[in-house]
């Protein structure tokens, strides 16, 4: 059991987060002082043989003018007022040293390494004791006469200065490591604390199955703000979907239960009596009468369903929008002419639209049906069509009950039915069949109303080109269908 955190813990995003951040961390200050290493060093080198190039020149100078007498007589002069000790030496053509001088300070150093490097004739050379304990510089130059003059120096001091340099590197890079995954560690956590926080709330949400929940949010506005932002907006929008679904589905199950009472009452009535044809054939007429109700309230909900999915079919043509509202409202005449009601319209004499005719004029009966189904007698109900910029816009004005403030938002969902529309026969599903019908042709629906005042539904449609524009929105629904 034990060893499933640490594995866990090996395997968390986290971990590796911090590993990587203190692993780049750690190389940059690696690479840091490295470079700081090599340029301390390559300028402490270039000291030491800027001292021993002067000394080198000062003596060639000394024995050009005065021969090696004169060389001798001024190095040790000048070795009494330097406090540094040069290392010199003198050898002829067939490598024999004729003149040579090694500080008294220079134990465990070796001529025959010297030797070698004569035969060699190198410019720049360098030479550990036997103990490589002690480091010297040489240089190296060709007198007139063809005999080598070399010159050198301990360079003991330089070196113990690269060697503490080199202490206080692995001190501070042990330094760097505590410091690289401390800080990682204090980033990562919180870099990710917006992940944690989501984390624990999808858990709550699995485990209680509340949709109330929200991630804490942080005032950064970064990604992992909108992240949060995001998800939130998101569990908002699923609560309202499952409450909506939930509200739908009381509904259904309320609306279906009337009819399938009466089905199975009717159904009871006409096998329990014996009674004749007659009241047999009107026995069946009342059963297909409430399935035929049934059947327009599931055929309503998969045309809304269809449309707001965008697999909804549209044979689009070219329509005449005016004639169109003209035969609707031949439709409903005699309705409205049974409740006094006063059916006005200002029409234009043509108006051509890209639309599926059966299912416009199907939202505009829905529309119309609802007009006079809330006026009271001797009302007044108004259509009216016209043309703002690139739209087709038809307006369905009466002088209702009005919506209340409160049902407003939610006349367009499914099933729903306020509380002045209780009475009235009716499915709850007209308007949000209008709203998906005039979604699917890429229009909009909306509605200005006051209680006792009426309503305005006013649908906005596009206009376009027959051609080009059918094309564009046949593509679009066959991809939708897709």
């Amino acid at each position: 059991m034990s060893s499933k955190p640490i594995e866990r813990s090996a395997r968390s995003f986290s971990l590796r987060l911090n590993l990587w951040y203190a692993a780049f961390f750690i190389f940059g200050c690696f690479a840091l002082f490295l470079l700081a290493y090599f340029v301390l060093a390559s300028s402490i080198q270039q000291k030491e043989k800027e001292v021993i190039r002067a000394k080198l020149e000062e003596y060639r100078a000394w024995y050009e003018n005065e021969g090696l007498a004169g060389l001798s007589e001024n190095f040790f002069n000048s070795r009494r007022r330097d406090k540094n000790a040069f290392f010199v030496c003198v050898a002829g053509p067939g490598n024999n040293t004729i003149f040579v001088s090694t500080p008294e300070e220079w134990r465990g150093f070796d001529l025959k390494e010297l030797e070698r490097s004569i035969r060699e004739n190198r410019p720049w050379f360098s030479l550990s004791g036997r103990n490589h304990d002690h480091v010297w510089m040489f240089a190296s130059a060709l007198l007139g006469d063809g005999r080598l003059l070399q010159v050198g120096k301990s360079i003991d001091d330089s070196q113990a200065l690269l060697m503490h340099f080199r202490f206080l590197f692995g001190v501070g890079m042990i330094v760097v490591i505590v410091l690289g995954y401390g800080g990682g560690a204090f980033l990562t956590y919180r870099a990710l604390q917006p992940i944690r926080h989501l984390i624990r709330t999808v858990r709550s949400i699995i485990e209680t199955g509340r949709m109330d929940a929200r991630v804490p949010a942080r005032a950064t506005h970064d990604e992992l703000d909108e992240l949060v932002a995001l998800f939130n907006r998101m569990l908002e929008k699923n609560q309202m979907l499952i409450r909506g679904m939930r509200e739908a589905l009381d509904n259904v199950a309320h609306d279906l239960r009337t009819p399938m009472a009466r089905l199975r009452g009717t159904a009871e009535a006409a096998l329990q009596s014996s009674a004749d044809q007659a009241t047999c054939r009107e026995a069946l007429a009342d059963t297909m009468e409430e399935s035929e109700r049934v059947l327009t309230i599931l055929q309503t909900l998969m045309d809304i369903s269809e449309a707001e999915t965008g697999t909804m079919r549209l044979d689009l043509a070219a329509v005449d929008l005016p004639e169109l509202v003209r035969d609707v409202i031949d439709l409903y005449g005699i309705v409205a002419e049974d409740k006094k009601i006063s059916l006005k319209t200002d029409l234009p004499d043509s108006l051509q639209i890209l639309a599926d005719r059966n299912r416009i004029q199907q939202a505009l009966a829905n529309l119309l049906d609802n007009a006079i189904k809330y006026t009271a007698q001797a009302g007044t109900v108004e259509v009216g069509v016209c043309r703002k910029d690139r739209d087709a816009v038809v307006t369905v004005k009466d002088t209702g009950v009005g919506i209340s403030a409160e049902d407003l938002p939610r006349i367009w969902d499914r099933l729903y039915r306020g509380d002045k529309s209780r009475n009235e026969k009716g499915l709850g599903l007209g308007l949000s069949l209008v709203k998906a019908v005039v979604q699917a042709h890429r229009g909009s629906v909306d509605v200005d109303s006051e209680p006792g005042r009426g309503s305005v539904f006013t649908i906005r449609l596009p206009v376009g080109q027959v051609g080009k524009e059918t094309d564009r929105i046949v593509a679009a629904g066959v991809a939708g269908a897709g």
